[in-house]
């Protein structure tokens, strides 16, 4: 838990040089609840990524997660590799790991996204997810399909460039409403995470794959 807590402060950082506040509930979802609580081995948690855009082609491309044992034989240390060429994103190893770091490969990736398309400042974005995520997220409990069966899920979802008062510098982009999906009925807590613009001008989602045939 620790190591997420100190990756998620490297990741996504506050600008504020005061003691932070407590966690806000859509923080604690993301970053510090248990997700791989539900994975008792070691084990490779695979994601399907797909872009789509107007007047693009469908892009596909896939992410893993691989648990390992960690010291002592305790489960797990999880290693990343997530997507390929320019989209790829890479991050520390976490040792002990209890939440799910494919959603800090996902928003990272967003990042250095914005930063390429728009030129603008990586820590700016950075600094706008995560004052959303604290000011202005919403939850919603969300039905999940996993395997023959529906599950319980939530939710959360935040559109953190709407109010940015620079928003102006990357208009195309700053209606960019972010959803994540978390169940911990399947396996890593974290069924989806998706990047939409309204009326389906661009859409990026990251999904976990069935095991199931």
């Amino acid at each position: 838990m620790k190591a997420v807590a100190v990756l998620l402060a490297a990741a996504l950082p506050l600008a504020a040089a005061q003691p932070p506040p407590p966690p806000s509930e859509a923080e604690r979802l993301l970053f510090l609840h248990e997700h791989l609580a539900n994975v008792g081995e070691p084990r490779v948690l695979r994601y399907r990524y797909v872009e789509d855009a107007q007047a693009q082609e469908r892009v596909t491309d896939r992410a893993t997660m691989t648990l390992r044992t960690g010291a002592g034989g305790r489960c797990c240390d999880v290693e990343g590799t997530y997507l390929s060429g320019r989209g790829a994103v890479q991050l520390p190893d976490i040792p002990q790991a209890r939440a799910n770091p494919v959603l800090l490969y996902f928003l990272e990736g967003e990042v250095r996204r914005l930063q390429r398309t728009t030129q603008g400042q990586a820590a700016h974005f950075r600094r706008r997810m995560r004052q959303a995520l604290v000011d202005e997220a919403t939850i919603a409990d969300t039905p999940v399909r996993w395997g023959d069966r529906t599950v319980p899920g939530r939710t959360v979802r935040m559109a953190p460039f709407l109010n940015d008062p620079y928003r102006g510098r990357f208009p195309e982009q700053a209606a960019t409403e972010y959803a994540f999906v978390l169940s911990d009925a399947v396996p890593g807590g974290v069924y989806s995470m998706e990047a939409a613009l309204p009326g389906g001008a661009a859409r990026r989602t990251l999904t976990l794959e069935d095991p199931q045939p």
